[in-house]
């Protein structure tokens, strides 16, 4: 079985597969004042509490957006698989070995968690597509028809806004991630509410629509070929009240690591 983590500032989401399918997914906090000792404890009991056996893990793969727990998690790999993990670096979008790829010679900068989306869209669609991933960060993920990823947007997650206003100010509270009735709130919450997540809807359709435009003027993909599929935590505010999304799959960015995991760490 595959040991996948992919560390992210908010979560790190642990998974093992057998072959594709998957067997079990957890997700903790990341915390990086957590030690390896401590992370091999937590992951160890949930293997446990499954009743899987350790030695039938027989590799890992990395990836991580947050330095300081890439250390811990290779201990914890380690310790797992006796061998040491596979740790995803962005270069890797330039070697020709994956399915996707950045242009030859650009300077573009690509998250490990963004280039596992890449991966795991292109795995859905083998075509032009939008990847939005609702994380700390609200970020789209552009790739061509020929594999090329074209380029990135990044926006505050819509977790990262409420408690942006929340900490920034006074007497605003954070309230909860849901679609008010109305853009006119008449509560303090209900004005978040349509402010954050109303305007968020805004973001994302403007946002897709323009890519696309711009991704048709860069590689000639007609607007109505590029698929777009949503991923991370926070999708679900948004599902219900837009239909920008042909596709939503939370495990995206788990599925795009494993099979890179596939193709490079055989």
């Amino acid at each position: 079985m595959l040991f996948a983590v992919d560390i992210g500032n908010t979560n790190i989401v642990a998974a093992l597969f057998d072959g594709k399918n998957f067997r079990n997914q957890w997700r903790i906090a990341s915390d990086s004042r957590r030690t390896g000792d401590e992370y091999s404890s937590v992951i160890s009991t949930l293997i446990r509490d499954e009743n899987i056996q350790a030695k039938d893990i027989d590799k890992a793969i990395i990836s991580s957006v947050v330095p300081d727990l890439l250390g811990p998690f290779v201990t914890v790999s380690q310790r797992l698989t006796k061998k040491k993990p596979f740790v995803l670096s962005s270069a890797l979008a330039f070697s020709g070995q994956l399915p996707v790829r950045l242009p030859e010679g650009s300077t573009h900068e690509l998250g490990t968690d963004l280039l596992c989306n890449a991966v795991g869209a292109w795995e859905l669609f083998h075509g032009a597509n939008i990847v939005v991933d609702f994380g700390t960060a609200l970020t789209l993920t552009v790739t061509d028809s020929k594999g090329i990823i074209r380029g990135i947007t990044i926006s505050p997650g819509l977790r990262t806004a409420i408690h942006a206003l929340a900490t920034n100010t006074a007497q605003l509270p954070i309230v909860p991630l849901e679609a008010p009735s109305s853009s006119l709130g008449s509560t303090t919450k209900e004005a978040i509410q349509a402010g954050v997540v109303l305007g968020y809807k805004g973001l994302v359709e403007y946002l897709i629509s323009r890519v696309k435009d711009d991704l048709y003027a860069a590689s000639g993909d007609r607007q109505d070929s590029i698929s777009v599929v949503a991923t991370g935590g926070l999708n679900s505010v948004l599902k219900p009240i837009t239909d920008s999304f042909g596709v939503v799959d939370k495990e995206l960015t788990l599925k795009g690591l494993r099979t890179i995991s596939e193709i490079c760490n055989s």
